[in-house]
């Protein structure tokens, strides 16, 4: 029972487990996303850039980048852009 003690009282104190707020998100590493900042320009082709799911590249900051741009004011006077895709190369060889 002396050994079960320490045991026990870690359970009930939550020590070792981690709630869902503390572990780190999984990514979703087939995911891509096409960043247009204001806008992006009909009839073109966005620029490709390779993310890494090996280092852990988040594709999930970028899109709150993005969107937050794009409601940025000078956006109304701004042009069009061709746009960013993000792709995780390392996941989505090819």
């Amino acid at each position: 029972m002396r050994m079960l003690l320490p045991l026990l009282l870690a359970g009930l104190l939550g020590l070792g487990c981690q709630t869902a707020e503390k572990r780190p998100k999984a990514l979703d590493c087939g995911a891509t996303y096409v960043a247009c900042g204001c806008g992006c320009c009909g009839g073109t082709e966005p620029k490709v850039t390779c993310l890494s799911c090996a280092n852990g590249d988040d594709l999930q900051a970028l899109i709150e980048a993005d969107q937050k741009a794009a409601k940025d004011p000078q956006c109304a006077t701004a042009g069009c852009s061709p746009g960013t895709k993000y792709v995780y190369c390392d996941a989505n060889p090819g």
